[in-house]
């Protein structure tokens, strides 16, 4: 006997050794069988968190050694180990139930007739995000008005909600889906601003008035006339020129008017023509004036 309880000491000292083997998925509410490597009907062993669950409800272990979970959960995901009757060696099976989404945590940013829901992603549940939901009510109120549409891109992160009533509170509510469908519901209570009445917003254009300098305003006032004057001068003096250009280019045409009429070959530059040497052959050349008449050269 005193051998026997020596021997079973140092089995106990022995280190374990844990070997990864393999990850299972399984959808949530479905049944899933575990296998060992060992591949022994007898004498296998299942543990989780170091606990015996060989023949624990709903655990169930079959004749070939392997681990049966019925009907899982979400507590059902984590790491199983199978091994022999006194063995140091143990095999670990993580199995990962996939779930709809979970919590959607968001918060709401309000203003006077509409609000700006954003959000995060907090995992997906084990599928792709294919949609979300948003909906609000008033808090006196029990039925809830979806916001359109009411499946949302998965790539959306933010949502505005429109036609609020000011001071109001309402309670917003959203949640993410997958393959498996809708995911854990979140909700946020938050009210809108108020309206300011006119004489808030007095108070509120007046606030520190009894501080304010009025040097500041007295020298702002005169930049601003300063500013206003100099661009009135200009003014004027632009105008007066172009008046005056106006009124000489009026002269100039109302000069011209008679001589064309009186003359009709009359120019305007009033330059003498030149015309061919006559039979005088002398080198000086007859003047034609504004009249039309020739004057002949005087001949000495």
């Amino acid at each position: 006997m005193h051998v026997k309880r020596r021997f079973y000491a140092q089995i106990l000292l022995l280190p374990v050794v844990c070997i990864a083997i393999d990850t299972k998925y399984v959808d949530i509410y479905q049944n899933i069988t575990i296998e060992c490597p060992l591949n022994q009907s007898n004498g296998i062993m299942w543990e989780r968190d170091t606990r015996d669950i060989s023949e624990k409800p709903p655990f169930i272990t079959l004749e070939d050694g392997s681990l049966f979970l019925e009907n899982v959960t979400k507590n059902d995901s984590g790491e199983y180990r199978c091994s022999e009757e006194n063995s140091a060696v143990k095999y670990n099976i993580q199995v990962v139930v996939k779930t709809p989404p979970p919590a959607l945590p968001f918060y709401v940013h309000p203003s006077t007739i509409l609000a700006y829901l954003i959000w995060q992603l907090n995992g997906t549940g084990g599928y792709p995000i294919t949609f979300f939901t948003a909906e609000y009510r008033l808090m006196n109120e029990s039925n809830w008005t979806s916001i359109a549409p009411t499946h949302l891109s998965p790539n959306l992160r933010r949502l505005e909600v429109y036609k609020l009533e000011p001071n109001t509170t309402y309670a917003f509510r959203m949640w993410a889906g997958n393959k498996l469908g809708p995911g854990v519901k979140s909700e946020v209570i938050n009210t809108t601003l108020h309206i300011y009445t006119e004489k808030q917003l007095a108070a509120r254009l007046l606030a520190g008035a009894q501080t304010f300098d009025t040097r500041i305003w007295i020298i702002a006032v005169a930049i601003v006339m300063g500013t206003l004057t100099v661009l009135g001068l200009g003014t004027c003096l632009l105008l007066y020129q172009e008046c005056r250009t106006g009124v000489e280019d009026e002269q100039e045409v109302i000069e011209l008017v008679p001589n064309i009429i009186l003359n009709p070959g009359f120019e305007g530059n009033m330059q003498a023509d030149q015309m061919p040497a006559d039979e005088n052959c002398n080198n000086e050349t007859p003047v034609r004036l504004n009249n039309n008449t020739v004057v002949q050269p005087r001949i000495s």
